[in-house]
């Protein structure tokens, strides 16, 4: 530390804060990319995984699994095949009286391992 000439001390590294607060903002914009590319591998293995778990009668719902990508650090997995009422059949599948439940069951096994995706990606950086 330096002395002023009133004899008190002042901090010689005036602009650490300035510096520090750059190399945070560095560092959590580096997290929220790889979280994104993170959130991107975790989507597409869990669209496979429910694509293998949708029973199948005509294979048509199967084939249907979509990942909405339009949202940072957001992904939604979808279905798109609709009965002629227009009725999401993979909501028919899984709340229907006569349904074949398989979502919910799908996504809570493989919540360790979307998790094990994106805490890779964010730990491997770029």
């Amino acid at each position: 530390m330096a002395k002023k000439k009133s004899g008190s001390l002042t901090p010689t590294l005036e602009k650490l804060g300035d510096a520090l607060s750059e190399v945070l903002e560095d560092i959590t914009a580096d997290v929220y990319e790889a979280a994104d590319r993170g959130l991107d591998k975790a989507a597409e293995y869990m669209k496979d995984k429910l694509e293998a778990a949708t029973p199948i009668e005509s294979g048509a719902t199967r084939g249907m699994w979509v990942i909405n990508f339009k949202y940072r650090n957001v992904r939604y997995i979808n279905n798109l095949r609709l009965n002629d009422k227009g009725i999401p059949v993979v909501n028919l599948l899984e709340f229907g009286s006569r349904g074949k439940p398989f979502v919910r069951k799908t996504v809570d096994a493989e919540q360790d391992n979307i998790v094990n995706i994106i805490k890779t990606e964010i730990e491997n950086g770029k």
